[in-house]
């Protein structure tokens, strides 16, 4: 079909082509390139002719791999960038063509996706894993509690579950294994709760507990309680491997002047303390 086609034609295709090309010899050094790289490539392609793998820019190196991908900045103060897809083949004369594929519309468009899908994430009001209330909803339910104890002084205490180990622990039986771990905590802390307690699962290694009418004093109760239930608990190969769950926790009464940010924090700074300890200790 390409013998019916005459030089004028062929030049004309390849110079007006939508996907950038050029040439390199068997030094791997770029011997031509079409007008389209040159426009992708904008200032760049000045210092392109000649070039080698070798002696190219950093963020241009991918252009001479087989298979790369490369993310210009269109300049030191700007955030937008160009993504490009970069093929090669060989050709009979000891030459390799380049392909240079302009992939910015879709790298935005799966920025676009994963945005959208965090502003979903943040809207949903289940925990997929656990089914437990997610952060943003735990805090939510937080608020009326702080509110109540607020304006009628009601006792109101909360503790942030931290599974300190569970990384480690990842690392010997997997992430599946790791799942059905969380999943393991979570039923547990469900069946020692009241009914008017809450539960939320606020990170992939944290949960955090809403005891109203429960003092700091028989929360730490609770905590121990907890704490032994904890360390019972396995999943598969956990006693194989000799595997145990570390806990700590984060306790704290609500006072008066507290918000909810400050209430959670103060348990937070509690349990950092409690964390810092057991690291030294």
């Amino acid at each position: 079909m390409l013998d019916t086609l005459d030089t004028n034609t062929l030049k004309h295709i390849i110079e007006t082509s939508p996907i950038g090309l050029f040439l390199t010899d068997k030094s791997n050094a770029v011997t031509w390139f079409n007008p389209t790289l040159g426009h992708l490539l904008e200032e760049k392609q000045n210092d392109f002719m000649g070039q080698t793998e070798q002696t190219i820019s950093e963020e241009l190196k991918p252009l001479f791999s087989e298979q790369g991908i490369v993310r210009i900045q269109n300049n030191e103060l700007s955030e937008l960038s160009k993504h490009f897809i970069c093929t090669k083949q060989p050709l009979d004369n000891d030459l390799f063509i380049h392909f240079v594929h302009d992939a910015s519309s879709m790298q935005q468009l799966f920025q676009e996706r994963d945005e959208l899908k965090n502003i979903i994430d943040e809207m949903k009001s289940i925990d997929t894993l656990t089914g437990m209330p997610n952060n943003q909803a735990i805090l939510n339910a937080l608020e009326p509690q702080v509110s109540r104890s607020r304006r009628y002084g009601n006792i109101l205490s909360v503790i942030i579950v931290q599974l300190t180990n569970l990384h480690v622990i990842e690392k010997q039986i997997g992430e599946v294994q790791t799942c059905d771990l969380i999943v393991a905590c979570s039923h547990m802390l469900n069946d020692q709760v009241r009914w008017a307690d809450m539960i939320g699962h606020i990170d992939e290694h944290e949960f955090l507990l809403i005891l109203p009418e429960t003092s700091e004093e028989d929360t730490h109760k609770l905590k121990d309680i907890l704490k032994e239930r904890f360390a019972s608990i396995q999943v598969a190969d956990m006693a194989e491997k000799n595997l145990k769950l570390s806990v700590d926790f984060g306790i704290c009464q609500w006072q008066k002047g507290m918000d909810v940010p400050l209430f959670v924090q103060t348990a937070r700074e509690t349990l950092e303390e409690v964390t810092q300890v057991t690291a030294t200790g």
